[in-house]
């Protein structure tokens, strides 16, 4: 348990029983320890009232965390944020629709909508040309040790990284040259 010394806290906790109270969730509540008596009580108090209460050092407020879910959330915060830095980056950096729609499962209108916020210029349309042969092997080389290494998300990010002056549409073409489609 992590005490709450925060008079601004502990207010905001003594409304929040005061919420749950509003909402129905007496039965919460009472597994919680609180007596139907005291209940009684904070659903009257003033906001002077628990102003006064939350500054009483007898009272003691404290929360607790499950570390795993706690761990969890912030894991899962970071993932998501990754994820949607990598799409913006591919944005950025000109990727095919067909791309971000299998990479980060985005509708058409998600795509336009983040084109229009992350890259406000115009971007070229269609097949982009592809670069001079000894390029493409240098690409279709690097591309099986990044695959190896990294998550699809991140792939065409990391072989930007290496071949800096395409476009991310560009080496998608040149990977899938040899494709019998053009699907990632």
């Amino acid at each position: 348990m992590i005490p709450i010394k925060s008079e601004q806290l502990r207010v905001a906790l003594l409304s929040h029983l005061i919420h749950l109270l509003d909402m129905g969730e007496v039965e919460t509540l009472l597994d919680a320890g609180l007596s139907p008596d005291l209940l009684d009580t904070l659903r009257t108090a003033s906001v002077r009232d628990l102003n006064a209460i939350a500054g009483m050092p007898q009272l003691d407020v404290s929360v607790h965390f499950a570390p795993a879910t706690l761990e969890a959330a912030y894991r899962r915060h970071e993932a998501m944020t990754e994820s949607r830095q990598l799409m913006e980056y591919h944005v950025q950096h000109g990727a095919h629709p067909q791309l971000l729609v299998h990479l980060f499962k985005m509708t058409m209108e998600q795509i336009r909508e983040q084109r229009a916020l992350l890259c406000p210029e115009s971007q070229p349309r269609g097949r982009p040309p592809l670069p001079k042969p000894e390029v493409r092997e240098a690409v279709q080389h690097a591309w099986p040790q990044i695959c190896s290494r990294f998550s699809p998300q991140r792939q065409y990010v990391e072989l930007h990284y290496v071949f800096p002056d395409l476009s991310i549409a560009t080496l998608w073409y040149v990977v899938h040259e040899f494709d019998d489609c053009e699907t990632a």
